[in-house]
């Protein structure tokens, strides 16, 4: 039958239609992990004001982007200290300890007394936020690229017990190289 529309098609009400008039800007879905800083944005707007050179605008979101870094790595860093087993332990006896596992779990329990929220005004889900850096790949390389460090600090200290260890004891002295 011509000029009749299928059950299945629904016209929607024009209220609920969304028009070309938006607003200029960025819009997109991603959903954001923190609150807008208001007094950074206020800030920049009024060094837009008052005619701000450019440079000067761009320090001071450089420096509150190192800032928000910081923030966000001093706990991570913290962390992976704990994971770093005590001076005492390496002996020239035994081979060198190695660093413990990360452990998001145990990392995340940490949070509430050694947070971001300590260094840094922003609020928001900053767990939400550890969660999705712990599944990106660039956790992946922070994690390795601190685990070497560690590993090798480890080996350093190892070596450094062996020359000790041989300088106390010289009848050792078939262990120098």
């Amino acid at each position: 039958m011509a000029g009749d529309l299928p059950k299945q098609v629904k016209v929607k009400k024009l209220s609920k239609l969304k028009t070309l008039d938006t607003k200029p800007g960025i819009y997109t879905a991603y959903k954001t992990f923190l609150h807008k800083d208001k007094i950074l944005i206020k800030r920049l707007l009024k060094g837009i004001q008052r005619k701000r050179p450019s440079e000067a605008q761009s320090a001071i979101l450089r420096r509150h982007l190192l800032e928000l870094t910081q923030s966000f790595i001093i706990p991570l860093e913290r962390y992976m200290a704990s994971l770093m087993p005590l001076q005492r332990s390496v002996t020239p006896w035994k081979t060198p300890p190695q660093v413990r596992p990360f452990n998001q779990d145990e990392f995340m329990s940490t949070l509430d007394h050694a947070g971001p929220q300590l260094t840094s005004m922003l609020r928001g889900d900053w767990m939400g936020l550890y969660r999705k850096f712990f599944r990106s790949p660039n956790f992946d390389s922070w994690y390795r690229q601190r685990h070497r460090e560690m590993t090798e600090k480890l080996e350093s200290l190892h070596l450094e017990t062996i020359c000790d260890a041989v300088s106390v004891f010289p009848h050792l002295e078939y262990l120098k190289m």
